[in-house]
């Protein structure tokens, strides 16, 4: 380090001391300096502060060299922590788009496997039994086959409370439609499989044109399996309160004759059967004209004392449940006639059962009370297509609102609401 503070003479600043050696420090402050500074090595630091006629251009361009060279090295690792945070995500991108690409070939994966006919993945077959005699439909069905069939979701077409439905085709084309009722549900009393069985083959033995009644049986450590004829049309709620066209009177009378003589009949069985949930969903319908009442069997297999849910968790649908079964919790012919005189009602108005919180039953007795209130509970769209259908609709009607009574005591018996409809004008 050369110290020249206030040593120099006035005027400019020697050349020679560009020429010294070693030197790293010049320190030319406070003196008269004047002109412009010599370029020096790019090592040295010149100090020239205090003089006011020295021109320092060469100066700060050395003595700024140190602070260039920390400001570049500041800026480089600047741009090299950019860089390490745009290559963290860029990875992250990568990666990201690896999950995205192998997430569906995954999910497709396990879709195929799903629809695999793996015989470790479906049902176990511990009883499989044909209920009728018809040549044809034990030739037809093939339980094997079938398990396949339930085993795939495509093939399901209804659910229900306590039942699903698939559509099974068999072998040789045949099709039919088999449900399936869970065990694991504790409210079903699965008992013992022998007595199940047996209780299915005493059902399958009821004859009558509109009642639906198995055609076989599969059972499985945790399900039951029953066999029917191909249901066509679907259920008397599809064809009611469906978006095509409304249905005629015509279909609707026939429709409510039909479930009546099937109730009638099942009523006055040796052994009554009753059904533990009659609505417009458990009737199929395998024509227009031809309803069939379903879910026979489950006033066989349901137990009441194991629910903990609310009523219609094990008496039926809302809207369909007649206002005794609050308090008694018990099965009753007359609650039977309660709910088909709300299907009568939904034959009449074309409403549902329940509309906007409001039950169609007691929004049709409110509205019953004078004979000319009652034009507006019947469906416009077809009470008004000739004099005859609108008188038949009123009388109908007549008997539609004596099943729906509040007192079980009231309610006509199924056989002579059956008489009432045969006679109605």
């Amino acid at each position: 380090m050369n110290n020249f503070t206030g040593d120099i003479p006035d005027g400019p600043v020697p050349d020679s001391l560009t020429t010294l050696q070693f030197l790293t420090l010049l320190d030319l402050s406070n003196n008269n300096l004047t002109g412009t500074l010599p370029t020096f090595q790019r090592w040295v630091n010149v100090i020239v502060t205090g003089n006011a006629l020295l021109s320092n251009s060469s100066w700060e361009r050395n003595s700024n060299s140190n602070s260039n060279s920390h400001s570049k090295k500041k800026m480089h690792t600047g741009l090299a922590i950019l860089f390490s945070v745009l290559g963290v995500f860029a990875g992250l991108l990568l990666l990201a788009g690896l999950i995205v690409y192998s997430l569906p070939k995954r999910f497709y994966r396990v879709k195929d496997v799903g629809l695999q006919s793996d015989d470790n993945t479906l049902p176990h077959i511990i009883n499989g039994c044909y209920i009728t005699t018809n040549s044809i439909h034990t030739a037809n069905i093939d339980f094997s086959k079938s398990m396949e069939a339930v085993s795939n979701p495509v093939n399901v077409f209804m659910k229900t409370r306590f039942c699903t439905y698939y559509h099974v085709e068999m072998p040789n084309g045949s099709t039919y439609s088999v449900k399936k009722l869970n065990f694991s549900d504790k409210i079903i009393q699965s008992g013992s499989q022998e007595k199940f069985g047996h209780e299915l083959e005493v059902l399958g033995r009821l004859t009558n044109s509109n009642v639906m009644v198995p055609l076989a049986y599969v059972l499985t450590e945790d399900s039951a399996y029953l066999f029917y004829e191909q249901l066509c049309v679907g259920t008397v709620f599809d064809v009611l309160h469906g978006s095509g066209n409304a249905l005629d009177w015509k279909c609707r009378y026939s429709i409510a004759l039909g479930v009546a003589q099937g109730l009638a009949f099942l009523h006055g069985c040796t052994q009554p059967v009753l059904l533990l949930d009659l609505s417009t969903r458990s009737l199929h319908l395998k024509s227009l004209n031809e309803p069939q009442i379903g879910d026979i069997e489950l006033y066989k297999v349901i137990d009441p004392s194991k629910s903990t849910g609310s009523l219609s968790t094990v008496a039926g649908s809302v809207g369909y449940i007649p206002p005794e079964y609050a308090y008694t919790m018990r099965l009753t012919m007359a609650g039977n006639v309660y709910s088909f005189g709300v299907v009568l009602l939904e034959l009449l108005t074309g409403k549902p059962a329940v509309s906007e919180g409001i039950e169609l039953a007691k929004w049709a007795l409110s509205h019953s009370a004078r004979p000319e209130d009652r034009e507006g509970i019947l469906d416009s769209r077809i009470s008004r297509a000739s004099i005859p259908v609108h008188s038949q609709m009123q009388s109908v009607l007549k008997i539609a609102l004596a099943c729906v009574a509040f007192s079980p005591e009231s309610r006509p018996k199924m056989r002579n609401v059956l008489r009432m409809l045969f006679n109605a004008k």
